[in-house]
């Protein structure tokens, strides 16, 4: 049998001693579970689509640089998605890329990362197809439905941070002419890059995957309908409250999702 040398020896430890940091410094946490360096960004990305996965809405204060200009930066934004070691966000209703000290193809290049989710639990329960005339119908419709038939109107203490709502829309309006159309992607480009989509066809145009309820509100000044219908849909309540605090009768009768 071949003896191992001592070089032999001195490269495997040495291979052993930067496998176990890299690990360390991979799985263990800083000061805060969701915060991180520069040099840490495939850990952070990796934590943020955890929480992304989960639905919650994902807020974060970067500090670091602009990497065409190489001016400081600092600022907050939402995380809508990430991947390897990017983060994609919205900065001022305007998507961004962030990735770690040394990016170069990203917008930001960040030195500390310092994640903010959206609130604590979340209910998540189906709603049958909704009819009306106009997007805000739908609105006022979820709005009430949240409150009455949820029951939420019951419970003084659970406080509700954000609203999605994921399925289709089908909306009955006039043939949007390309200009016409451009101007509406272009209004609403932050929020599909979050994950809602809007499809036009001739007299009117459809909406599909994840929408904040805001957001159907506030497209409804944009567009002139005449009748509005959805698919069921699946509506997420970002309460700011943990699971101890939710009443045992929504517990019981609908899924409950925690941030931890």
């Amino acid at each position: 049998m071949k003896k191992i040398g001592i070089l032999e020896i001195i490269v495997i430890l040495a291979i052993i001693i930067t496998s176990a940091s890299i690990a360390y410094k991979f799985y263990s946490g800083s000061e805060s579970k969701y915060e991180f360096s520069g040099d840490q960004m495939y850990k952070c990305a990796w934590i943020c689509e955890k929480i992304l996965n989960k639905k919650f809405p994902l807020n974060a204060t970067i500090i670091g640089r602009w990497t065409a200009t190489k001016k400081p930066f600092k600022g907050e934004v939402e995380i809508y998605n990430a991947r390897g070691g990017t983060l994609y966000a919205i900065y001022n209703n305007t998507p961004i890329t962030i990735g770690g000290e040394m990016a170069y193809e990203e917008d930001i290049a960040a030195s500390k990362i310092l994640l903010k989710p959206v609130g604590k639990s979340m209910i998540v329960y189906n709603v049958k197809p909704i009819e009306g005339r106009t997007l805000n119908n739908v609105y006022v419709n979820l709005t009430n439905d949240i409150t009455h038939s949820l029951g939420l109107e019951k419970y003084k203490n659970l406080k509700i941070l954000d609203v999605e709502v994921s399925g289709d829309v089908g909306v009955d309006s006039t043939t949007f002419s390309p200009v016409q159309r451009q101007m509406i992607l272009n209004k609403f480009d932050a929020e599909i890059k979050k994950g809602m989509n809007i499809y036009f066809v001739e007299k009117g145009f459809i909406i599909s995957g994840t929408t904040n309820l805001n957001t159907l509100k506030n497209l409804n000044n944009y567009v002139n309908s005449s009748e509005v219908l959805t698919s069921k849909l699946k509506v997420y309540i970002v309460l700011n409250n943990t699971l101890n605090q939710i009443p045992k009768e929504i517990k019981d009768n609908y899924a409950i999702i925690t941030l931890n």
